[in-house]
């Protein structure tokens, strides 16, 4: 069966009328999408660009929206993210796709067991400063 060509505009009137959309094929022109017609649009499979998605910052109501404090980070109710990259070699990179490893997981395990391990080995005094290539290495 051909599809119906129709673009946002259309889409969306038919949407907010409750219409059916299965018989018709969504082509994105220039014209704007509101944000929240963004949303109903991609509920109903049509995605559409960022580039189109348009919305008044001014016009957002933050009020409910509660103050954030260092007790939040501290009891775990907020997380502090941070993002890096790293190059990885294809052979690395194949392998992280083929186990389908989560390198967000990873990455903060692997952290947060050296950081368990170095804060669990004692200092010694007067210790000398370690050498940035291991003496095996010189």
């Amino acid at each position: 069966m051909k599809k119906t060509i129709i673009n946002q505009v259309d889409a969306i009137a038919l949407l907010k009328e409750k219409k059916n959309l299965s018989g018709y094929k969504v082509s994105f022109d220039s014209t704007p999408v509101e944000a929240l017609d963004a949303i109903l649009l991609g509920k109903n499979g049509f995605i559409v660009p960022s580039n189109l998605i348009w919305y008044d910052e001014d016009s957002i109501d933050y009020s409910d929206d509660p103050a954030l404090t260092d007790e939040d980070l501290k009891t775990g109710k907020i997380k502090w993210i941070q993002k890096v990259e790293i190059p990885l070699h294809n052979d690395i990179r194949a392998w992280i796709k083929k186990e389908r490893i989560d390198l967000s997981e990873l990455l903060e395990n692997l952290l947060t067991d050296f950081y368990k391990n170095v804060k669990s080995i004692p200092k010694k005094k007067g210790r000398k400063k370690a050498s940035k290539t291991p003496a095996s290495l010189e």
